[in-house]
């Protein structure tokens, strides 16, 4: 009988060791996708935290808490950078399996929205936003006997405090004028982003600075702020003037559109030239008028054994004949908050 019972126990010992094994296989680890300041001017690029160790079977959940859209994608090793309208090619549905052979990517993801991956092999796998390339990050996928370095409450807690350092580094930001108050230790707010501006560094052409960025690299990868505001975005010129507008963004492009806002923001409207020295400039004649920067911002990060790309496209001139107020916005990033009005005076 003693025997019998021994033997029950250890079969219920072996029973809940399955159990116990199962779950872990089973485990799903909490990350987040992005971050923002109240007022959403201010974003974080960023995978939060952007390295993970997990083991093989367990998954992973983003959550995005951005407004701007970012995608959760792995690619496989040499395969080119798509277009996130793209996908990898294509899109896969929450919850994804990735087996480490071929690639996945979740769609755009807006504030709110989760996109989880169950990771059926073993590896190191590079994770990459493929609307902002420069945000990437790695995830470790060890077997289930392995003794992984850090629990969720430590990933959360890195997230919180990288989140927090993301958006209160705005250091960059000085020297663009009437910045107004950034909003405190809690970053709460931008504060007057878009104050009058009157200074004209070169006779006859006011200068905006159109958004602002600065990249940060830990062992997981790179993480970026960018401030989404056109600094000094309200300016007063004569008649005459030409304001200039100039990305400050090496990981996120923006566009100065004023008028209709075209379908596909990509390319620049018909009205729109290159000046001698690589800059865009179009000729405004009158209130109401359309014209679009395209998407301008700085060249891709070159690499070894890839083509040297040309330079980016940061400059954007507009010449204003007539006086009025004239509106303008990004089109990428309006809906955050990016606008601004040039008053043209006699």
């Amino acid at each position: 009988m003693r025997r019998i019972l021994c033997a029950g126990a250890a079969a219920v010992c072996l029973l809940l060791a399955s159990g116990a094994m199962s779950l872990q296989a089973q485990q799903t680890w909490q990350a987040t996708l992005g971050a923002q300041s109240k007022d959403m001017g201010t974003q974080a690029i960023a995978f939060l935290p952007n390295e993970l160790w997990i083991h093989v079977g367990d998954s992973i959940k983003w959550t995005s808490q951005s407004g701007d859209i970012h995608t959760v994608s792995f690619l496989m090793t040499g395969q080119p950078l798509t277009d996130f309208t793209v996908g990898c090619p294509g899109f896969s549905p929450s919850p994804a399996t990735f087996d480490g052979i071929h690639c996945i990517s979740a769609p755009p993801l807006v504030q709110g929205q989760t996109f989880t991956v169950k990771f059926n092999a073993v590896g190191n796998f590079a994770l990459v936003c493929l609307v902002h390339p420069h945000m990437t990050g790695v995830i470790h996928v060890l077997a289930k006997s392995a003794t992984l370095p850090h629990d969720q409450k430590f990933y959360t807690k890195q997230a919180a405090d990288q989140t927090k350092e993301l958006l209160a580094d705005t250091d960059g930001t000085s020297g663009h004028g009437n910045m107004g108050n950034m909003g405190g230790n809690d970053h709460g707010g931008m504060g007057d982003m878009n104050d009058e501006w009157s200074a004209s560094v070169i006779p006859g052409k006011a200068q905006v600075a159109a958004g602002w960025g600065e990249m940060n690299g830990n062992g997981g990868g790179f993480q970026a702020t960018s401030v989404l505001r056109f600094m000094n975005g309200t300016v007063k010129v004569h008649a005459g003037d030409t304001v200039e507008w100039t990305v400050k963004d090496e990981a996120t492009p923006h566009t100065v559109t004023f008028g209709t806002e075209p379908a596909n923001p990509g390319p620049p409207s018909s009205n729109v030239t290159m000046d001698a020295d690589g800059a865009l400039h179009t000729t405004l004649h009158f209130v109401g008028e359309s014209a679009h920067s395209g998407i301008i911002g700085a060249a891709p990060m070159n690499q070894i054994g890839v083509p040297q790309s040309p330079p980016g496209v940061t400059r954007f001139r507009v010449t204003f004949l007539h006086a009025g107020t004239y509106d303008y916005i990004c089109a990428l990033h309006d809906d955050l908050g990016m606008k601004g009005k040039v008053i043209v005076l006699p």
